[in-house]
């Protein structure tokens, strides 16, 4: 079902009880609720990008959903994701989230793509994404991280795909990559390394990988 572009501010009514996509991108939500989306039992993916989210409630189970698109609104801190035990792709891109608490993602263990590019992160808990052992692909480009925990990677055991560009990293601690550990792609362009003895980590681990 498309809804894009038609100035709302409320889920319009009758929406298909069946229908598995709904798209209200590019609208005037401010506020939402998960439950307003509860009488569409088979709603996989929901796209909410483009809008003026400031907050999302989340509780009520929708057990169906797989995809959640919020890019591109105004949220400052992260929905809870109560009740979405089926979500495998979670679009956070271009909000306002300064920080992420520890364990943040665990109601949503399936989770394997997480967007948060171009955000306000600065810092994050070395838990940030505990309990994420599905996610493959971790977008954390074009925020404003200048330092990462040397344990935050640990518990994604199948990450394939790890972008860090755009931000203000200037060397990488230690042990930040799992030991054996084999990436796909890992994206380090754009930010102002410095090249002394806090870089020999990364730079070995180019080398060898």
């Amino acid at each position: 079902v498309n809804c894009t572009e038609q100035s709302l501010s409320r889920v319009p009514a009758g929406l298909p009880e069946d229908a598995g996509i709904l798209l209200l991108s590019t609208n005037r939500f401010t506020s939402l609720s998960t439950a307003e989306f509860l009488p569409l039992t088979q709603l996989q993916h929901l796209d909410l990008s483009h809008n003026a989210l400031v907050v999302l409630h989340t509780g009520p189970l929708l057990l169906a959903l797989r995809e959640l698109i919020l890019s591109h609104n105004e949220l400052w801190e992260l929905p809870t994701l109560q009740g979405l035990p089926a979500l495998t792709h979670l679009a956070l891109a271009h909000n306002r989230l300064a920080t992420l608490a520890p364990g943040a993602f665990r109601a949503v263990p399936r989770l394997q793509d997480l967007d948060l590019r171009g955000n306000q992160l600065q810092t994050l808990p070395q838990k940030a994404f505990e309990g994420l052992r599905a996610l493959k692909d971790l977008d954390l480009s074009d925020n404003l991280l200048a330092d990462l925990p040397a344990e935050l990677l640990q518990d994604l055991q199948r990450l394939e795909i790890l972008w860090l560009s755009g931000n203000r990293l200037r060397s990488l601690p230690s042990g930040f990559f799992p030991e054996g550990h084999i990436f796909m792609y890992v994206f380090l362009t754009e930010n102002p390394w410095h090249c002394d003895c806090h870089l020999r980590y990364l730079r070995l681990w180019i080398r060898h990988n």
